[in-house]
C-alpha cells in the first residue's frame, strides 16, 4: 500500500513538472513570435523610410525638369510666334506689291524643333520604378507629357519631310548677303519678296507654313500647360495639401 501511495506522488511531481514545462515552453514561442513580429515591423519601417526618401529626390528631380521644360516651351513659343509674324508680313507685302526694299530674314520651310529633359520620368519607366511616386494624379500627367512629347516628336518628323519637298520652290527667292561686322563675318539669309512677283503656289506655301507655325505655338502651349500641373502637383505633394 505504502508503494502506491509513492508511486501516485511521483506521478503528480512528474505532471506538474511537465505542467511548467509546457508553459516556459509556449512562453518561449510566444517571445520568439513576438521578436519576429517587432523585426518585420522594423524592417518595413526602415524600406518605408528608404522608399519616402528615394521619392523625395525624384519630386525634387521631376520639379527641376518640368521648370526647365516650362522654360523651352515659352522660348519655342515666341519664336513659333514671331516666325508666323515674319511669314505674314512677307505675304501682306507680296500681295501689296509693296516697293519696300527691307529684307525680311525668314525660312518659311522650318518649324523649329524643341529638346525637352525627361530623364527622370525615363529612368523610372526603365526600371520599374514609377510606382515609387505615390502619387496617382502626378503619374498620370507625368505620361501625359510623355504622351504629348512623343506625339509632338512625330508631328516634327513630318513637317520636315513637308520642308524638304516644298525645299525647291523656295530655293530662287532665297539670297544670302555677307555681312561684316567688327567681331565677325557671316551670312544672312533672306526671302528677296520683290522677285516673287504675285507667285501664287510660294504665297500658299507661305501661308501654309505660317498656319503651320500657329499649329505648333498652340500645340505646345497645352504641353505648358500639363507641365505647369506637373509643378502644382509636386507642389501640393510636399505640402501635404493635395485634393
Amino acid at each position: 500500500m505504502i508503494k502506491f501511495f509513492r508511486k501516485i506522488r511521483q506521478k503528480m511531481l512528474t505532471e506538474n513538472k511537465f505542467s511548467k514545462y509546457l508553459i516556459y515552453a509556449v512562453g518561449e514561442i510566444f517571445l520568439v513570435v513576438i521578436g519576429i513580429l517587432i523585426a518585420l515591423q522594423i524592417n518595413n519601417w526602415n524600406e518605408d523610410q528608404k522608399k519616402t526618401a528615394l521619392e523625395v529626390q525624384y519630386l525634387i528631380r521631376l520639379k527641376e525638369e518640368a521648370t526647365w521644360n516650362i522654360q523651352q516651351i515659352e522660348s519655342n513659343k515666341e519664336l513659333y510666334l514671331h516666325l508666323s509674324k515674319e511669314l505674314n508680313a512677307l505675304i501682306n507685302k507680296i500681295e501689296n506689291n509693296s516697293q519696300d526694299s527691307s529684307k525680311i530674314i525668314a525660312r518659311p520651310n522650318y518649324i523649329h524643333p524643341w529638346q525637352l529633359k525627361t530623364d527622370t520620368y525615363n529612368e523610372l519607366v526603365s526600371t520599374g520604378t514609377l510606382n515609387n511616386i505615390t502619387d496617382l494624379k502626378l503619374r498620370d500627367l507625368l505620361n501625359q507629357a510623355e504622351s504629348f512629347s512623343n506625339f509632338s516628336d512625330k508631328q516634327l518628323e513630318n513637317w520636315r519631310n513637308i520642308a524638304v519637298s516644298h525645299e525647291a520652290a523656295f530655293i530662287p527667292y532665297r539670297n544670302s548677303v555677307l555681312i561684316k561686322e567688327s567681331d565677325s563675318t557671316y551670312y544672312e539669309t533672306f526671302m528677296d519678296f520683290n522677285e516673287i512677283e504675285n507667285d501664287s503656289n510660294i504665297i500658299e506655301l507661305l501661308k501654309y507654313w505660317s498656319q503651320g507655325n500657329m499649329v505648333f505655338y498652340e500645340g505646345i502651349n497645352n504641353l505648358k500647360t500639363i507641365y505647369t500641373d506637373i509643378l502644382d502637383r509636386i507642389d501640393c505633394i510636399e505640402l501635404k495639401n493635395c485634393q
